[in-house]
């Protein structure tokens, strides 16, 4: 196993991909840096690319207010990447940050079982997102 796999199989995110699932996302993905105070995604922006934080934290800022900060395999950028819309924040890096980037056309073109599965992985999160949403709103 290679280095970039041994990282991404330390990542919760991909704890039940194997070995060669691991391998096929590396070839559609691409590595991305990020220095501290770098802006990685630009809120209302066309881009159709997923992100996942290996190392760092990032913020998530809408109207200069931080909306939730996110570590190592995190997900970002989901509904403009899946869904197509416009950016719906600024992601901050907050310190120097490496992330595996993945263009929503590339997720499309994975053997179906391996699409579903990282696309699975992505629901889960955003639905734990909602939930902790949920929660915040109704502490109000």
């Amino acid at each position: 196993m290679n280095e970039q796999q041994e990282i991404l199989r330390r990542l919760d995110f991909f704890k039940s991909f194997s070995t060669e699932e691991i391998e096929k996302i590396l070839e559609s993905a691409e590595w991305v840096k990020a220095s501290a105070g770098e802006r990685i995604i630009t809120e209302g922006e066309d881009d159709l690319y997923l992100y996942l934080l290996i190392k760092g934290q990032v913020s998530v800022v809408k109207n200069n207010k931080v909306l939730a900060v996110l570590s190592a395999g995190d997900t970002f950028g989901e509904i403009g990447a899946l869904a197509g819309n416009p950016r719906t924040a600024h992601v901050v890096a907050k310190d120097q940050c490496f992330c595996l980037r993945v263009a929503s056309h590339q997720i499309g073109e994975m053997e179906i079982n391996l699409q579903l599965k990282f696309v699975k992985k992505i629901l889960y999160t955003l639905a734990s997102r909602l939930v902790d949403l949920d929660r915040r709103f109704a502490a109000m």
